[in-house]
């Protein structure tokens, strides 16, 4: 007669698209498993025993090179739901552990260890998709529990459904679901939107920070706050920041309709900062009395290149820029000069108006620069330029503590950051079951007064640039990289938080992955306590008399708003389109052979 203890507990068959993450909730009660002992001997019983968990990308081994329509990997960790990352691992079965990059074909087993009288032990899985550039493919895989690792090998699966032992799986639109109970309060409620970067996506990329937020919940008993982000521009990030903007716009819009939000916030990451400014530009025009009547409190750039990305690189990766090879974004970012926006940069555009007189109003504008291992967004453009540089290096010779300290600030390279986003390095075991031994990853933490930054100007003049510039430049690209950085700081206060995060920072700052990018807990950390505590409802960042900043009227009626409203003609960038052609021809092969084995299989009917 077969028991629990031959058989497999669970199975489950899945398939993840790009941005698609799922979450698995495992509980073990052992005081439930034997109604014939008592809670402690059954405890007993069960001490000093595993379960095994198996999962195992099943998608072909040939789609392991395939990134243009992949990448075909997944990321998946398991951690005690008793794990926080804050904390010290004092007992090794709290440890947790992870995959970055399970290949096609590839198998993740991990023992979860019962070494603890505990009267329920919960463990969660979270299995994220690797898809960077493709909608329509996805990759599948297989999640097996069983009681020892032999059953892990079974080709037939029995599933257990017992009192003592359950699995709750949870998707994506569960995961980011606003809550029925904030839905229906009648509290005040706080919206923060998240809008993910290039080649990304929120629903998995920016999860973390959306969890780390929503902890806060507890410190607001008179407010509610939402934490959402719009989905539906994965793998479009090519097509413009006007063409992005839009479309986030609409659904802010649609967001501030549907539930009475009174506080609005912003986090952005990489591109997604100035896809937030033009949304928030379009909104103030298309429905000008909508920022009338929310208070809005936090505006969050995480490594965005809000003066663009023309200035640090080399000339053929700006002429490529500036033809179109990351589409319309990447002419954007390399401040190409369109006819249709009377011959100057959408950033140039961007700095001015109505977007200036919407930043001031914000209690709090927050940037987060990384000062080095950012190979897509250098230190000057995601710092708005003006600093104390000499402090900062200062205080980075001081964090590393090694006699080669570097003597600037480094430069960025793009195939270094590549690189990384492919091989995902990942810190240390040591720093997992310890992150206080790292020192505070934090350089600068400033804020910066419109008086500062004429000062800074004063003393750097028209050198301040000049260390990032390795390759000759059109003294235009330099221009309007300072103007740009003027216009934004000429009226209001910017607070400038400088980190030092290994390679790949870029991702680090924003925990793209729980472990994989553990290196920027911190930040986030940070982020959160310096923005969403109750503590900080009457602090803002302003000089000036908080009820005149927002009694600030934007009349769009005043301003030439063409190039907000004027939807250019967008096209796709090489990546997006190989992947499209690539996909097409791929599901055409598809169906053909499939269609060809059905012809194949089918009776003969005899005349």
């Amino acid at each position: 007669m077969s028991t629990t203890e031959d058989q497999v507990l669970y199975h489950q068959k899945s398939a993840l698209k790009v941005g698609d993450i799922e979450r698995y909730v495992i509980t073990y009660s052992p005081s439930h498993r034997n109604s014939k002992l008592s809670c402690s001997l059954s405890m007993m019983e069960s001490f000093n025993k595993s379960l095994f968990l198996k999962l195992k990308n099943v998608s072909k081994s040939t789609y392991s090179a395939n990134y243009i329509m992949g990448p075909f990997d997944l990321y998946c960790d398991v951690r005690s739901k008793d794990y926080f990352d804050t904390q010290r691992v004092v007992v090794s079965v709290e440890k947790p552990q992870y995959e970055s990059q399970l290949v096609p074909q590839k198998k993740f087993v991990v023992e979860l260890m019962m070494r603890q009288l505990k009267d329920q032990y919960v463990w969660i899985v979270d299995v994220v998709s690797g898809i960077i550039f493709s909608t329509d493919n996805h990759t599948s895989y297989e999640l097996t529990l069983a009681f020892s690792k032999e059953l892990l090998k079974c080709k037939r699966y029995t599933e257990i459904s017992t009192e003592w032992f359950n699995v709750h799986k949870i998707n994506n639109s569960k995961l980011w679901m606003i809550p029925p109970e904030v839905v229906e309060s009648s509290k005040p409620k706080h919206l923060i939107i998240l809008t993910h970067g290039l080649y990304s996506n929120v629903s998995a990329d920016m999860l973390y920070i959306k969890e780390e937020i929503e902890k806060q919940r507890e410190l607001y008993p008179d407010e509610d706050l939402i934490v959402d982000g719009f989905t539906d521009n994965v793998c479009r990030t090519e097509k413009g920041i006007k063409y992005l903007g839009v479309r986030l716009a609409e659904y802010i819009i649609k967001l501030l309709e549907e539930h009475s939000i009174t506080k609005l916030s912003f986090i952005g990451h990489s591109l997604g900062g100035l896809v937030q400014m033009f949304a928030m530009a379009y909104i103030s025009v298309t429905n000008p009395d909508i920022f009338l009547k929310i208070k809005l409190e936090n505006f969050i750039a995480l490594a965005s290149p809000l003066l663009g990305l023309g200035a640090h690189n080399p000339k053929y990766v700006k002429y490529s820029l500036s033809h179109g090879v990351m589409g319309q974004t990447g002419k954007d970012l390399g401040l190409h000069r369109s006819k249709s926006n009377d011959n100057v940069p959408l950033l140039y555009s961007l700095s001015g108006e109505p977007v200036r007189s919407i930043l001031k109003r914000f209690q709090r504008r927050t940037i987060y620069a990384n000062c080095e291992n950012d190979g897509i967004v250098p230190l000057y453009t995601s710092a708005l330029l003006y600093l104390e540089y000499n402090q900062i290096l200062n205080s980075l010779q001081e964090f590393k503590q090694r006699k080669h300290a570097k003597k600037k600030v480094s430069n960025a390279s793009l195939i270094t950051s590549v690189t990384s986003l492919v091989t995902q390095p990942a810190p240390p075991s040591a720093y997992i079951d310890d992150p206080t031994i790292g020192r505070n990853p934090i350089l600068h933490d400033k804020t910066y007064s419109i008086e500062d930054c004429k000062k800074l100007k004063e003393k750097y003049g028209d050198t301040i640039l000049k260390p990032y510039l390795k390759h000759k430049v059109k003294d235009m690209d330099e221009s309007y990289q300072t103007l740009i950085a003027d216009r934004l700081q000429e009226s209001m206060n910017w607070r400038k938080v400088i980190v030092a995060l290994p390679p790949d920072a870029h991702n680090n700052i924003i925990v793209r992955r729980r472990f994989t990018n553990a290196y920027g807990w911190p930040i986030v950390n940070h982020l959160v306590k310096a923005h969403f505590s109750n503590a900080l409802e009457n602090i803002s960042d302003n000089t000036d008399n908080t009820q005149h900043n927002n009694s600030i009227e934007i009349r769009s009626n005043e301003l030439d708003v063409s190039w907000l409203t004027t939807l250019d003609k967008t096209s796709p960038g090489i990546l997006s389109s190989a992947s499209s052609l690539i996909d097409r021809k791929w599901h055409r092969r598809k169906s053909a052979l499939s269609n060809t084995t059905e012809e194949t299989l089918k009776p003969k009917t005899s005349t």
